[in-house]
């Protein structure tokens, strides 16, 4: 099968040979005097002022070349679009840095002559061929002339696009058609006008009325930059007055990420955060790897040549480094790369990266923006971990980091609630450490500190992450198990007991400290109604069914307990 790259180079000498081939047959006409060289001026402005209005781009550079065929004839007009399009193509092609520019350029030309030379031969031999003066029958070999070049054209760039993609020539040939017709809808009406105003009123008045078409144009084109820019700037000035007033990290990242949308085109988005020296994925969009929530990245790392979170960074080519793809940095079909750090008074809160399919996407007004983005960004987020921190001292211990007794109440509280309204049941275990003020005389207070500390690590683990730990206080401990019936809890808390038991918490010199606990379990709403009879239910059960039965037990709750003794 024939490559891309060489059937790009097949289109691009079918398309010159085909225009010498021409020559001959149709006569040089008027080729590079003043009026030729303005006209040719002309058409090329207008393609390179392409509107774009969704997914549909609109020009009226057909317009120039359907006039121009009255104008100057065959020979010329196809000479005109073949210098229009081979300028167009190098200011285009190198401007946006694709790899194969050269091949590019060439196809363009060789695709639009040899669509112009088939539209006009049908032309003239249907001409030639049946003669019928009635201008009805002129107009329909314009339109069939008009729908061939438009046909041929998009049917070789799909040739171009199986080729590449390797993929059915047809699969979007009609997708595509109805992206591009509008375009020739427009210029075919612009373009007859010419041709009427250059017979009636001379090439002035034409051209006056062309250049007069393309300021329009220009001015329109300068509208929608503007439009699209106060988009982008309601954009960062909605996410500014929106995350000031919030205070809850992962939703600040959220607003962020959809702020984003508005001000540069992305294929897939990812925000870091620096945590422990490290820059991992927070929230992303666009990522498919797996271990792409594996990643990692020391501040100023390089990758692939390139710092990361240093500074704003633009990358085109991304395809071009293989190690962005093998560290996830960017998906495999990114060709396009933008890189921005949250910094807030030199330190470092995160990062954005976006990566889009499209090569050479993103531009300086696209860093700019994504800059002031991200100082609100990095301000907003510092002021939510702040406050997450303030949060957690006042609801947590600073011994043991687990809940304190203010936030263990409030949770019961919570519990007790959600089971009136819902149904359903929980547990509490309180938990004592055995003779811990002997550990305490024996060892000193930063030996019993360890030990606690120690011992609150082991409770986490051994439970489920909807389970509620605290401190209760000293060196007692209670476990909120959401869902869990009593004859569970024992299970649990047993588990939990032998786990401690069998585990060193401390070392002095050669020696490891090893410790017991005793539990006492109460259920709500089997053993209790208030969250005040509940904890001492389970205290009772501890004290009089564990401690004074020797201690290293988990006891439940009875009815017929004796709670005097």
């Amino acid at each position: 099968m024939v490559s891309y790259k060489k059937y790009m180079y097949l289109i691009g000498a079918l398309g010159f040979g085909l225009l010498f081939l021409c020559i001959p047959k149709f006569g040089p006409g008027e080729i590079l005097n003043a009026k030729y060289t303005i006209f040719l001026l002309l058409m090329t402005i207008a393609e390179l002022q392409t509107l774009k209005v969704n997914n549909d781009h609109f020009n009226i550079e057909f317009c120039f070349v359907y006039s121009a065929i009255f104008i100057f004839g065959v020979v010329p007009t196809a000479l005109m679009k073949a210098i229009c399009t081979l300028g167009c193509q190098i200011y285009i092609r190198f401007k946006n840095g694709y790899d194969d520019a050269a091949e590019r350029i060439i196809f363009n030309v060789g695709q639009y002559i040899i669509s112009f030379f088939s539209a006009v031969g049908i032309y003239f031999y249907a001409k030639q061929r049946y003669a019928w003066g009635h201008p009805l029958y002129e107009m329909t070999l314009q339109g069939a002339a008009i729908i061939i070049y438009f046909m041929i054209n998009n049917l070789l760039v799909q040739c171009l696009f199986a080729l590449k993609y390797h993929r059915p020539v047809f699969k979007n040939f009609y997708k595509f058609l109805a992206q591009n017709f509008p375009s020739y809808l427009l210029s075919v009406p612009f373009g007859v006008t010419a041709v009427i105003m250059y017979r009636n009123d001379g090439f002035l008045q034409t051209l006056l009325v062309l250049s007069v078409y393309i300021a329009v144009v220009y001015i329109y084109i300068l509208y929608l930059n503007v439009n699209n820019t106060n988009r982008e700037l309601a954009a960062l000035y909605n996410m500014s007055v929106t995350i000031t007033s919030i205070l809850d990290v992962e939703k600040v990242m959220d607003i962020v990420l959809d702020s984003i949308q508005n001000i540069a085109p992305w294929d897939s988005a990812c925000l870091y955060v620096y945590q422990n020296g490290w820059l991992v994925p927070a929230i992303y969009e666009g990522y498919s790897d797996e271990y792409f929530n594996k990643l990692k990245l020391k501040p100023g790392q390089e990758v692939a040549g390139f710092s990361f979170f240093t500074k704003g960074q633009i990358i085109n080519n991304c395809h071009k480094y293989p190690k962005l793809r093998e560290m996830s940095i960017c998906p495999p079909n990114a060709k396009s790369l933008i890189a921005v750090p949250f910094v807030i008074n030199k330190e470092l809160i995160g990062g954005i990266v976006l990566t889009c399919r499209k090569n050479n996407v993103y531009r300086q007004k696209h860093l700019t923006l994504l800059w002031i983005l991200a100082s609100q960004a990095a301000v907003a987020m510092k002021n939510a971990q702040l406050f997450s921190r303030t949060t957690q001292r006042a609801i947590c211990d600073g011994l043991t980091g687990l809940y304190n007794y203010a936030y263990l109440y409030s949770e019961l509280e919570r519990q007790m609630e959600s089971v009136k309204t819902t149904g359903g049941f929980f547990s509490l275990i309180m938990i004592d450490v055995d003779r811990f003020k002997t550990y305490n005389d024996m060892y000193g207070h930063i030996i019993g500190d360890t030990i606690l500390k120690n011992l609150a690590g082991i409770l986490k683990k051994n439970v489920r992450d909807k389970d509620i730990i605290g401190r209760y206080g000293g060196e007692e401990f209670l476990i909120i198990l959401p869902g869990i019936q009593a004859f569970d809890a024992v299970k649990i808390a047993e588990r939990i007991r032998g786990v401690i038991e069998n585990t060193p918490l401390a070392r002095v010199g050669n020696k490891n400290i090893y410790i017991t606990i005793s539990a006492g379990i109460a259920s709500y709403p089997t053993d209790a109604q208030t969250v005040e009879d509940l904890v001492n239910k389970a205290d009772r059960a501890m004290i009089f069914g564990a401690k004074q039965k020797g201690r290293n037990k988990v006891v439940m709750f009875r009815p017929n307990m004796n709670l005097d003794n």
